[in-house]
């Protein structure tokens, strides 16, 4: 075959007789070329000098893509590829760009903060996109399979929508297939590059991290400013086996990276960590490293502390941490933001005994209350989902059940977006309102108009109580106190 370009306006067919007309190359890898085709699919053809083999994995991958949950958003062959072609077709997921335009500034775009605000949707799309990938790569790796070769070239995603599609499954490994790459350079974890692990859960987790680490500070967390005057092949090696130290560790002043002392803001304490243990004390020794589990809900924190600025020069976004938090970027204060604290409150007949503040002895109560959640809410809207009142729930049955926004005029909106029966009230308890479930161009939201006060949000006491909970074990507390009322509610508060 002559260049990729020459099969642009050729006809394939698979090996059911569909015909597919190619009209554009959209990616190139070590082991083939991805094609569009004008029937909205896209084809995959193997380059590769392994052809035998991928023609076999090809017909493994198409077996059990119809058995792995669609929640993995991988898009594994729907068909085969008619001879003298080995390849296979997949769906395309239309509207959706590489991940390249989320980590790479384009070099006509000059000013960073524009590409990264304005051309790229800011820090809430890449927390967005950093919680829905790490829960596709669980539900992948739950089921037995690891991916391998994760980088931004196979990840596809909708600028907006909470969308995203993985569009090369080549590389799945289980305990029958191993893979035929070892993974992307700059993303591969050292024991793949050292030869001393073969790929799975664990290195699909490390190659998750550098990918996020990068996606949000456009930092590579190994490639310091040194670097630039470097041999690029020595680069790579000392990145992929471990060699260079982390450039956001403490405790070393070597392999720094300027650009990472302005962009680092966009890391929470809680992501920090997460990073130190993987790219520090999990450099080396992949036990260290922590989970898809906790980055999911670390970008779940982070989202629910993002606001925007009110400069509409600068409308920048940076997370709230109190009432002298200014914008990072212009210094402009925010005028006025809510924030929400949800809580399980456990009510009973008898009093309560529990430790609190970890006392070793146990103190009665009439009512016990556990906060779990917090949330800033300015003019961006914001979703609260049941992880919201009880993070040991299943990822996979977390729900949205509402939504918060500032209204233009400054006040609260509230929208029902569950069968989840909301009342809101006043810290009088004297204004008992129920927000009704939104329906397009039917209802309109609920607006908590007190100012100042505090205001109180309720859900339906029932909701959740047979949900597993570490705090909760109903039978129990009602065998030793009689009857149990658990009410999930969240506190709002109003700082200008």
């Amino acid at each position: 075959m002559g260049s990729d370009n020459d099969l642009v306006g050729q006809v394939i067919k698979d090996t059911f007789g569909r015909e597919y007309h190619i009209t554009a190359v959209l990616s190139k890898g070590g082991q083939g070329v991805v094609y569009r085709t004008s029937e909205d699919y896209l084809i995959k053809i193997n380059t590769s000098i392994d052809k035998d083999k991928y023609a076999e994995r090809y017909r493994w991958l198409q077996k059990k893509g119809s058995q792995l949950p669609k929640e993995t958003r991988i898009a594994f062959p729907i068909a085969i590829l008619e001879e003298p072609f080995v390849g296979y077709v997949m769906k395309e997921a239309k509207g959706h760009v590489s991940l390249n335009d989320y980590v790479e500034k384009p070099e006509e775009i000059e000013d960073l903060w524009d590409w990264y605000f304005n051309a790229t949707g800011g820090l809430t799309k890449r927390l967005q996109i950093g919680g829905l990938l790490a829960k596709s790569l669980r539900y992948l790796h739950i089921n037995g399979y690891a991916y391998v070769d994760i980088s931004p070239s196979n990840i596809f995603v909708s600028r907006d929508k909470n969308s995203l599609a993985i569009i090369d499954s080549d590389n799945i490994t289980s305990g029958v297939y191993s893979p035929l790459i070892d993974g992307t350079n700059f993303y591969m974890a050292p024991e793949i590059a050292n030869k001393a692990a073969v790929a799975n859960t664990v290195t699909d987790t490390y190659s998750y991290a550098v990918l996020l680490f990068k996606m949000l500070t456009t930092c590579h967390p190994f490639i310091g400013d040194d670097a630039e005057d470097a041999n690029p092949e020595w680069v790579q090696e000392s990145v992929d086996r471990g060699k260079l130290d982390y450039i956001g560790d403490p405790n070393s002043d070597k392999n720094k990276n300027s650009n990472f002392e302005n962009t680092k803001v966009f890391l929470t304490d809680e992501l920090l960590e997460l990073f130190r243990r993987t790219f520090v004390d999990g450099k080396l020794e992949s036990s260290r490293r922590p989970t898809l589990i906790e980055f999911m809900r670390a970008c779940a924190h982070a989202r629910n502390h993002v606001i925007q600025c009110d400069n509409q020069d600068c409308d920048a976004e940076y997370y709230y941490t109190g009432k002298d938090c200014n914008c990072p970027l212009c210094d402009e204060h925010i005028k006025k933001v809510y924030l929400l604290t949800s809580r399980n409150m456990v009510r009973t007949k008898g009093k309560i005994l529990i430790p609190l503040d970890a006392a070793k002895e146990m103190q009665p109560l009439d009512v016990y209350s556990d906060v779990v959640g917090n949330m800033a809410v300015t003019k961006e809207m914001k979703y609260i989902n049941r992880s919201f009142f009880d993070e040991n729930i299943p990822f996979e049955s977390d729900q949205t059940l509402a939504a918060v926004a500032r209204t233009k005029d400054g006040k609260l909106a509230v929208i029902n977006l569950s069968n989840t029966k909301i009342i809101l009230n006043d810290s009088k308890m004297s204004k008992p309102r129920e927000v009704s479930l939104y329906k397009k161009g039917v209802t309109i939201p609920s607006v908590i108009d007190e100012t100042p006060g505090k205001q109180f949000m309720f859900l339906d006491k029932n909701i959740d109580v047979t949900t597993d909970s570490e705090f909760i074990d109903t039978k129990q507390i009602e065998k030793f106190y009689g009857t149990t009322e658990i009410s999930k509610f969240i506190l709002i508060r109003q700082e200008d």
